[in-house]
């Protein structure tokens, strides 16, 4: 019991002398409740494979973001013959990143566009 409230004792002396000399800062802007609005800012093809970019702009009237990512919905045409063909959808999403920076993906090749669209979190 001893040892824990030395540690603990200690920690706060440190946070306490960190905020007093100015080394504790706020966050940025950005994660600091900025509004955003996040679309699609480009789709098309790419060396013949759909591929999409997101974006966010901040907006007063958009909601809360701290990170979003482009969704690519793509068909592909499988089978040979008349009877036998058929399409498979699939959805690739791009990696998750801050509102300032793009998110971008990309289908296979021989995939055609189905849809297209963003996803936020708060």
């Amino acid at each position: 019991m001893r040892w824990g409230k030395k540690i603990a004792t200690g920690a706060l002396a440190v946070l306490m002398g960190a905020a007093a000399t100015g080394l504790v800062t706020a966050a940025p802007a950005e994660a600091a409740g900025a509004k955003y609005k996040c679309s699609v800012s480009k789709a098309g093809l790419d060396w013949g494979r759909p591929s999409a970019t997101s974006s966010c702009k901040k907006s007063s009237s958009g909601k809360k973001v701290s990170k979003h990512r482009v969704m690519l919905k793509c068909d592909v045409v499988r089978g040979v013959g008349a009877g036998a063909e058929h399409t498979i959808r699939y959805t690739e999403y791009g990696s998750w990143v801050s509102p300032g920076k793009k998110s971008s993906v990309k289908c296979g090749f021989r995939s055609f566009t189905a849809g297209f669209g963003v996803q936020t979190k708060r």
